[in-house]
Order: structure tokens, then C-alpha cells, then sequence
């Protein structure tokens, strides 16, 4: 028999008078069938959308290579028309980032992710023959709406397969994707640019082959990926109704979940929601500076363009490294822990861009940044999911939480633009003073945090009169609920 951490007997059934946001105590023989479901949602739906943010990294910060290899003289991008091409990008993608995870939620997994990464690898591959620079910002904009749905879609999709205690050490195995991307988009961009193939200029070959690999990606998304724990094809019959009752205990079933008028609003009332954006900005910000503008950064060390291409790759390599050690840990430490010990770090690297003039001590800042930023960015994003209370408000809490993180995108293209180079100053001051605003944040929230928690544990409430999906509007508020420190 299943029990509940306090002694209570579980339904299995988990009706009318289930309790919600509850972690299941398990026998021998269920928690067995649990390391199997587990290993299987490991290796078959994680590496799916690993690949899939691989190829999503690629395709968003090809334009950083891009630049140096031929596309400015091409099209005759003046520096204001160099920060049009990123920002409307992000524009776009700022838009229609909440719209496309309540499309989500109408539509399957499968069928959803398969048809944005189609249509935006199939825009990658026409940017690289757009005949001036309006045809080109237009089809950037169309990739920023398109690639809208992904990372929001994948961080309200992958808490579908785990509960709260797991999805940290699986959310940083999916960021891992990040830093490799950039550890070896660097190089495969600059093969791509130093070859002649077709008589294309440097950039054209990076956009067609890398628009490629996408489409390929598109297509073992279509059969290889599963929609729901309740749907998925490769469960037993036991391991499917565990891993359904452990789901329903944590935070609800999302095949279950309706987004509701209430769902929408409580996420766009509650100010945590906007204040995990502000913390996470800066650190979106050091990523925005990693990947569209990295070669440009190192060019203005004194470096030459092919060894600025291929050096991109390095801060990310510096990024795996920690990243390896995060992942490890990031079940048992506590989030906000992550973010007072690498923020820092960040605040350091950036100054050492900034205010130092030796380019190797300043190559030695961007390896800070992209230390810290690898290790902070899958934190961020599990601190908020698993802190909203239901999959509901989660689904519209992702959506307004990476429109925040992508207003970084908006605004630093005219920071990084070549009428700052070679130094750029403007840009590393304004991610000091933004990195400094994150961690008072941080800590604020950590505090708040703990305090209402002490408060639940020293006054429980009796909600045996409530149903469970009464319980579930109560999202964060409810009073089992504890938030994830």
C-alpha cells in the first residue's frame, strides 16, 4: 500500500477527496517500478528535446557568426539595421511566446513541437538567399515567432513526466544542450564559412546547413516523441499507474488540465511570477551577450575573425564543465543557493570586460560569465515551475516568465551594435548594474520564501471538505504546499 509522508493512506484513484502536493512514500516493489519508468523517460523523451533546444541554440545564435562572415557587407547593414535584425527577432518572439504555450496545451506535444521547429528550420534555410536586408529581418522575425513556442513549450512539457523532487537534475541535463551548442557552433560555423560550397559567402552556408540538420531534427521529433505519461506508448500497465498517481500527488496530470480565465489570471496577478523574470533577465542578458554577440566581443580583444569564430565556443565549454557539476547537485541544494554563489561570479567576469584592457584577462571575464550563466539558466527556469502550485497556472506563469527573459533580446542588440565596438562598454555596464538587481532578488525571494513556509508547517488547515479540483485552484496558496527554496 502507497502512503503519504504524514502516515495517511493514499487512493490510488486519487478522487473527489485526494490530496494534492504531496511527495508518495513507495514500497520496495514501487520504488523499483519507478527507477524503471524513470530510466525509460530518460532515455527516450529527454534526449528527444536535448536535440531538439541543440538545434533551436543553433538556429537563434547562427547570427552572431553570421555577422563576421560576410552578412553585413552582403547586405549592407548599417549598425542600426545590425540591432533591427536581432531585436525584431526578439520582438517577435516576445510576442507570441504565452499565446504559443496556451496553444500547447490545445494541441499535442508531438504534433506542436514537430510543426514550429519545421516551419523555423525551413525560414533558417531561406534567410541564407533573402536578396536584401527587409527580406532578411522579416524572415528573422518569422524564425522569433515560430521558435517562440520551444523553450517556454519544453520547460511546462517536461514537468508533465516528473514530479517537483525530479525535475531539476532533468531541466539541467536539457540546458546541457546550451553550452554544447555553443561549444561547437562556434567551429561548425566557422567550417561552414571558411568552405566554399555552392559559391555561397560564409554566412549563407551556415544559415542553409544548419536550417538542414534542423529539418532532420523535425523529423525524429514527429516519431520518436511521446505526448503524455497516460498516452506514452512504452509503459507497462504498472508503471503507467504509478507514474500516473505520483504525478496527480505532486502537481496535477497535465493531460487532465484545462488553462482556465481564473489559471490566467492568478499567473498575471501574482507578482513571484514577474519577480523570477527580473532574477533570471541578467543571466539571459550574459546569454544573449555569449551567443549573438561573442565573436564580435573577442574581434574587439584584438583577435582575428576566424580565430574570434572559433574561440565563441570557448566560455561555453567553461559552462559545461560547472553545468556537470550542477547537475549532480541540483536535486539536493536549495536554488537560491545557485544563484547567491554564481551571480557573483558573473558580476566579477563582467567587470573584468569592462574596466580591464589586457585581452586575455578579458577572455578570462567572458569564461566567468559563461560558467555561471550555463550553471544558473536551467535554476532559474525549474525555481519558477516547480514553485507555481498547478500545471495550469504553470503553463501561463512559463509563458509570462520567458517573455521577461526575452526582453534581454530586445535590448541588447543596440548595446552590442558596431558603433559601441571595439569595447562595448555600454553594454557590460548596464549587465553589472542588472546582475547586481538579480541577486538582491534573489535573496529577497529566498527569504519570503522560507518565511511562508515555516508559517504553513506551524499552522496546518484541514481541507479533508475540499475536492481536489477545489484544491487545485488553490495553486501555490494551498496550504500543503511548500515552496522549493
Amino acid at each position: 500500500m502507497t502512503t503519504e509522508k504524514d502516515g495517511e493512506n493514499y487512493d490510488s484513484s486519487f478522487g473527489e477527496k485526494g490530496k494534492m502536493n504531496k511527495e508518495l512514500v513507495l514500497t520496495e516493489e514501487e520504488q523499483i517500478i519507478r527507477k524503471r519508468y524513470l530510466r525509460k523517460i530518460d532515455t527516450r523523451i529527454l534526449p528527444v528535446v536535448c536535440m531538439l533546444y541543440f538545434s533551436s541554440y543553433l538556429d537563434r545564435s547562427n547570427i552572431g557568426a553570421a555577422m563576421i562572415n560576410g552578412l553585413k557587407e552582403r547586405l549592407h547593414l548599417t549598425a542600426k539595421m545590425q540591432g533591427n535584425v536581432i531585436s525584431i527577432f526578439y520582438a517577435c518572439y516576445l510576442i507570441f511566446e504565452a499565446p504559443s504555450n496556451m496553444l500547447l496545451k490545445r494541441s499535442k506535444p508531438r504534433i506542436w513541437f514537430t510543426f514550429i521547429v519545421t516551419v523555423w528550420s525551413g525560414l533558417t534555410i531561406y534567410a541564407a538567399f533573402a536578396p536584401n536586408a527587409t527580406v532578411f529581418t522579416i524572415c528573422r522575425a518569422l524564425v522569433g515567432a515560430f521558435e517562440s513556442g520551444f523553450t517556454p513549450g519544453i520547460v511546462a512539457y517536461l514537468p508533465y513526466w516528473y514530479t517537483r523532487t525530479e525535475i531539476g537534475s532533468r531541466m539541467t541535463v536539457f540546458f546541457l544542450a546550451l553550452p554544447f551548442c555553443g561549444m561547437v557552433g562556434g567551429p561548425i560555423a566557422a567550417s561552414l564559412a571558411k568552405k566554399k560550397i555552392f559559391d555561397f559567402v560564409g554566412y549563407q552556408s551556415i544559415f542553409f546547413f544548419e536550417g538542414i540538420i534542423t529539418i532532420g531534427t523535425a523529423l525524429i521529433t514527429f516519431f520518436f516523441m511521446q505526448n503524455y505519461p497516460d498516452t506514452c506508448t512504452f509503459f507497462t500497465p504498472e508503471e503507467r499507474e504509478l507514474v500516473i498517481r505520483r504525478i496527480t500527488a505532486s502537481q496535477g496530470l497535465a493531460s487532465k488540465a484545462k488553462i482556465s480565465r481564473y489559471h490566467t489570471l492568478e499567473a498575471l496577478k501574482d507578482w513571484k511570477t514577474y519577480a523570477f523574470g527580473l532574477i533570471e533577465f541578467s543571466p539571459n542578458f550574459c546569454l544573449q551577450l555569449l551567443g549573438n554577440f561573442g565573436p564580435s566581443i573577442i574581434k574587439g580583444m584584438g583577435y582575428s575573425t576566424s580565430a574570434a569564430t572559433y574561440m565563441a565556443g570557448i566560455p561555453y565549454a567553461c559552462g559545461i564543465v560547472v553545468l556537470m557539476f550542477v547537475v549532480r547537485r541540483i536535486n539536493t541544494v536549495q536554488l537560491s543557493i545557485m544563484y547567491l554563489i554564481f551571480l557573483p561570479v558573473e558580476i566579477i567576469g563582467a567587470c573584468l570586460i569592462a574596466f580591464t584592457h589586457v585581452s586575455q584577462v578579458r577572455f578570462l571575464g567572458l569564461c566567468l560569465i559563461g560558467s555561471a550563466t550555463c550553471a544558473i539558466l536551467p535554476c532559474g527556469m525549474t525555481w519558477m515551475a516547480t514553485n507555481c502550485g498547478s500545471v495550469p497556472k504553470r503553463m501561463v506563469s512559463t509563458g509570462i516568465f520567458t517573455t521577461i527573459l526575452g526582453t534581454s533580446g530586445l535590448i541588447s542588440p543596440y548595446m552590442f551594435s558596431s558603433n559601441h565596438a571595439p569595447n562595448y562598454r555600454l553594454g557590460h555596464i548596464f549587465n553589472i548594474i542588472m546582475l547586481s538587481v538579480s541577486f538582491s532578488l534573489a535573496l529577497f525571494v529566498r527569504i519570503f520564501f522560507t518565511k511562508q513556509n515555516e508559517y504553513r508547517e506551524n499552522n496546518p488547515v484541514d481541507l479533508s471538505n475540499m475536492s481536489t479540483e477545489e484544491q487545485e485552484m488553490l495553486n501555490d496558496r494551498h496550504p500543503d504546499f511548500r515552496y522549493r527554496l
